[in-house]
């Protein structure tokens, strides 16, 4: 998989800044790119002197942000009648679309922000978002905040390996479950609270 980071940022004609908004760009728009390794080499470069952490982050997090907005475009327009007329074999059913609508608006925010921070998950929400036409601040609002924790972490644990950064391949996966357990407790905790103290 690491090949494939090495090949992608020799396309960009050594520009590595370029390279890495360019890769979190398709990572948020769902492409089968592995945004773990490219997060995880971002921090190599950091490491190494090659790159700036902040402005490596800042790109990394508007390239991930702006993919993500795109996805939902795609699919909020392809709810606009000329589109779906070609494409309609691809939107989900009605009780499927239905469905999603229900369990976005009942949780909204923290869907999307908890679901962003999963590995897999997080390449496969913003369509069906746009799908159901989920209030785009809502949608901007967990993106910037699940999109900031993710690139930064790992960009962090990627100069923390250094000359190892592939090594994240396995610890994004686990950073991604570990981040989503804690905001789910946190979630519960909240709720509970505010179930048996405010009346």
């Amino acid at each position: 998989m690491e090949q494939t980071i090495y090949d992608f940022f020799g396309t960009m004609g050594g520009n590595l800044y370029i390279a890495i908004f360019s890769a979190m760009l398709l990572t948020g728009m769902g492409v089968p790119l592995p945004g773990e390794l490219t997060l995880g080499f971002t921090g190599y470069l950091v490491y190494t002197g090659q790159a700036d952490f902040v402005t490596a982050f800042t790109l990394a997090t508007a390239g991930d942000l702006l993919g993500a907005a795109a996805s939902y475009g795609i699919g909020y327009f392809s709810r606009s009648p000329k589109i779906s007329r070609c494409l309609g074999f691809l939107m989900p059913s009605p009780s499927k679309l239905a469905t999603i609508n229900i369990w976005l608006n009942k949780y909204g925010i923290y869907a999307i922000m908890l679901g962003r921070l999963l590995p897999v998950v997080r390449g496969a929400i913003p369509i069906p978002a746009g799908f159901v036409r989920m209030d785009s601040k809502k949608y901007i609002i967990s993106n910037v905040i699940s999109s900031s924790i993710w690139c930064a972490a790992l960009i962090h644990v990627g100069v923390s390996l250094g000359y190892n950064w592939q090594l994240i391949a396995g610890l994004g996966n686990q950073f991604g479950w570990i981040i989503g357990g804690a905001l789910i407790a946190i979630f519960l905790i909240l709720y509970l609270v505010r179930r048996v103290f405010i009346f």
